[in-house]
């Protein structure tokens, strides 16, 4: 899907997912493509915690993590 598809489909707005996908936060790297199914689920993951207190900084160095756990 399109940033602007799953911007209306997740409730996000865009600008908030290109500034979390140029964080790192996404697993598509490119706002550019287009975003999966998987990339919708780790945006719905990224808010949870952004709403729970969590920084951008603190995701940066969590959700790579968090990747490679979901990758095994």
């Amino acid at each position: 899907m399109t940033l602007e598809q799953l911007a209306a489909h997740s409730g996000v707005a865009a600008d908030k997912i290109i500034a979390y996908t140029k964080a790192g936060l996404l697993p598509c790297k490119d706002v550019n493509a287009h975003f999966s199914a998987d990339d919708e689920y780790w945006l719905d993951m990224v808010n949870c915690f952004l709403e729970n207190g969590s920084s951008v900084e603190d995701l940066k160095d969590l959700m790579p993590l968090c990747e490679q756990c979901a990758a095994q």
